[in-house]
C-alpha cells in the first residue's frame, strides 16, 4: 500500500506543475482539509515529517505516535 501512496503523491506533484491541484497530504496523497493543532505539538511532530508539511488527519496521527504523543487526534466513528 505504501507504494500506491508514493505513486499517488508523485502523480499529484507532477499534475500540480500543469494545473491547479487542491492541497494533498505529502505522505499518502489524499486531499486534505484544514484542522487546528497547537504550535507546540506541531513543532514536535514536524521533526518526523519528510516530504512537506501538509498532512491528512490519519498521517498526522501516525506522526504524533512516532513523536511519542498520545493518540488523541484520530477521528473515529461512534
Amino acid at each position: 500500500m505504501k507504494l500506491f501512496y508514493y505513486f499517488r503523491v508523485k502523480f499529484k506533484l507532477i499534475l500540480k506543475k500543469f494545473c491547479i491541484v487542491p492541497s494533498f497530504c505529502k505522505e499518502c496523497g489524499r486531499n486534505v482539509h484544514d484542522f487546528v493543532v497547537d504550535d507546540n505539538i506541531w513543532n514536535k511532530v514536524g521533526k518526523h515529517i519528510k516530504n512537506g508539511h501538509v498532512l491528512c488527519y490519519d498521517c498526522f496521527c501516525e506522526k504524533c505516535r512516532h513523536a511519542g504523543l498520545p493518540d488523541v487526534w484520530r477521528l473515529v466513528k461512534h
